[in-house]
Order: C-alpha cells, then structure tokens, then sequence
C-alpha cells in the first residue's frame, strides 16, 4: 500500500499517531515524501544543540532509543532517536550539516533554540547558523559556550545572530586584545555575557532591550570608556531599557559610581535605588549592590516597580487566605 497517495487530511492523522522514528523513515524515501511531511506537519519549535554531537529535538524530550544505522542523503549514520527528535553522535562535520539540513526541509519551524557547547566545530557552527538564516527562519535564542580560539569563525558566527529574537548569552574565554563589533544591530530583546567580556561593545549593542554583562577581575574598561558609553546611551533614544553588571571588583565599581554621579545629580530614594536626574530633564535609575550595579531607564523602572506592588499584593493576599 502506498501511504502518500491518501489526501493530505487523512495523513496529517496517520502521521500524529506515528513514532517519530517511522516518520524520519518516511521521509529518506524521496523527495516527494519529505515534501508530503512538510505539507501535513503542524510548524514546531525547534531545538537544536551542537558539541561533538548533533541533537536536534522538535517541542518533546524523552530518553533516547538504541542507536540505529540509517543512510541518510547517501551518508551512513548512527541516529538514536526521541518521541520527537533525533541525535546523532561521534560523527562528522559533514554529517551534522546533511542531517540538519534534512530536518530543515522535513518539517516545518516555528522558531528555533540553539545551543552551541565548547565542543563544537565552530566552522560547522558558522555553517548550521547560515543554512538556518538562508531559509529566513526565526531563532529565538542562541547559547554559545566558546573555548576555541578561532576567531576567524567566532565574528561570522556572531555576525549571524543579529537576527535572533528575544535571547543571546556567550560565555567565552577570549585574550583581552580580541573585540568585536556586530555587522548590524542586534534585533534580540536580552544579551548576556559572561567569562572574559572585555570583547563586547557595550556601545554597538544598544538596539537590545536590556545588556547584562560579568566584569570579573579582567575587566579593561576605564572610566573613559564607561563615560563614553553612558553618555551615548543617555542622550540617545536607543532600545536599551536596562544594563547590569555583576561580578565587579572594588576598584571597578567605584569607578562605574562616580562616572554615573558625573552625569546628572543623584538622590537616594530608598536603601535600594538612587535617581539620576540629567540636565536635559531625562531620568535613570541606579540600583546598587556589592559587585552588583544595575542601572534603568524611568520606563523600566516604573515597570519594576509595578511588578514589585503586584508581588506584594499577591503576598499580602496569600497571607490573608491562610488566615482565614
């Protein structure tokens, strides 16, 4: 019996009521039958995670199969599978890439996580970022755990997150002279970096909505620099909402205080915060903490605030539910 010749509403049925390894099977047959599984899926979140070994999960994780060898575009391949996804591991470069590229043109995404671990080739890396942005699909986070010293790959990969939508977090170990500078403005709403951070730029980076950064002991950054910065983000009308530093020596902090006093006057409001207030009328707020300063627009501010009275209320709540 030929399965593809029912009408597609009969097999969007037949499908959802399969393993997914029967209908990754499916689709190796042709061309025609991955195109029938494209037209009859219903568009997933995807999950994509790279070390040495390539996971690719759609929405469901649960534990893996026994690993089954299965060509795939002429390539033999090891593939354990999931309810939804597949893993392939100890394998090549190449492998990784057509595997990714079947899924890709299997099923049908509605957004995409991706992590890359240390582990991972960044030139495959590089490589699997542009076959996702050359089918312009959404990525809603990226994660990169960089060891390597490739920096040949490391900007090209960075260069193809400028896309991603709500959620970028590098932890990286780079030599201090490394820095780099996007080759547009980033789209995401949160960047975070951690480890070594001294080759961020603070200042091409504020089209995101919020920038948490660990200084740590290794921090360059002079007063000049943080000057530089706060003035731009602060005479501007830019998307940045919020910036946190955290993990920040004595001497560092001291130096983010006093630069931020020399922008406007400051008055302490409560234990917690202090408002900036700058000539031309605009207002910041400061909350600092040991190895701690997070500083926030009014309108962020505000929305912490009222986020701060709804939690309480709901405490004050709770509280008088138990007395009853």
């Amino acid at each position: 019996m030929d399965l593809l010749r029912f009408p597609l509403v009969v097999l969007v049925d037949v499908f959802k009521n399969m393993e997914f390894k029967e209908i990754f099977s499916i689709s190796l047959l042709s061309k025609r039958a991955r195109n029938t599984l494209k037209l009859t899926s219903i568009p997933s979140e995807f999950s994509i995670s790279l070390s040495d070994s390539l996971d690719i999960q759609i929405e469901t994780y649960i534990c893996d199969s026994p690993p089954t060898v299965i060509s795939v575009g002429g390539e033999t391949m090891r593939l354990s599978f999931r309810s939804n996804g597949v893993i392939l591991e100890d394998e090549s470069a190449q492998k990784q890439l057509l595997l990714a590229n079947h899924m890709l043109d299997t099923f049908k995404c509605s957004f995409i996580c991706i992590t890359f671990f240390e582990e991972a080739v960044p030139s495959t890396a590089w490589d699997l970022m542009k076959m996702i942005n050359q089918r312009k699909l959404s990525i809603k986070s990226f994660s990169y755990y960089i060891k390597s010293e490739s920096f040949e790959f490391i900007p090209r990969i960075l260069d193809e997150c400028t896309e991603v939508t709500d959620f970028i977090f590098i932890s990286a170990c780079f030599p201090d002279d490394f820095v780099y500078t996007p080759s547009r403005p980033f789209k995401t709403k949160d960047i975070r970096v951690c480890e070594t951070t001294n080759w961020f730029n603070l200042e091409s980076c504020m089209s995101s909505l919020q920038i948490v950064v660990e200084l740590g002991k290794t921090s360059n950054r002079t007063a000049e620099t943080y000057n530089s910065f706060f003035s731009k983000w602060m005479d501007s009308d830019v998307r940045l909402q919020s910036l946190t530093f955290y993990s920040i020596e004595e001497d560092q902090y001291q130096t983010i205080m006093d630069t931020l006093g020399k922008q406007g006057t400051t008055r302490t409001i409560d234990k917690d915060w202090i408002e900036l207030t700058r000539r031309n009328g605009s207002e910041f707020f400061i909350h600092p903490l040991h190895g701690f300063i997070s500083i926030h627009t009014k309108q962020a501010y505000s929305e912490i605030m009222r986020l701060h009275a709804k939690a309480r209320q709901l405490d004050i709540d709770l509280q008088a539910q138990d007395h009853q």
